[in-house]
């Protein structure tokens, strides 16, 4: 299965729970060696490959334990600057907006009717 947005939560939990089942068992591993090299209980293992909901640091350690914590920057990736601000920088450090401090060389703004 594909998980996209119009997947239910439930769904998606499943399909992740399926993945890591799969993923652990390519590895030769139980449900128990696993539990204990993430530093969790079998019961979190089996939660987790059934798709019940659970917290998101079992999901980390057990994906550690498999060695493959690093699927996580494909899930989300570092935001990372398009190629047109690379080129409207050329190579110049990002600035970052400071909250209440106007550019000097702004003025405020006004209709135009104003004398």
């Amino acid at each position: 299965m594909n998980i996209s947005n119009l997947s239910s939560d439930e769904a998606v939990l499943g399909e992740l729970g399926q993945r890591l089942a799969r993923l652990r068992l390519s590895r030769g591993t139980t449900q128990e060696q696993l539990a204990e090299a993430a530093g969790v209980s079998k019961r979190t293992v089996q939660r987790l490959e059934d798709g019940t909901p659970g917290q998101l640091t079992n999901l980390i350690r057990c994906l550690r334990a498999l060695e493959r914590l690093d699927a996580l920057d494909v899930l989300l990736p570092a935001d990372t600057p398009s190629p047109i601000d690379l080129l409207e920088r050329r190579g110049q450090p990002r600035q970052r907006a400071r909250p209440g401090v106007a550019e000097p060389s702004m003025r405020p703004w006004t209709w135009g009717d104003e004398k």
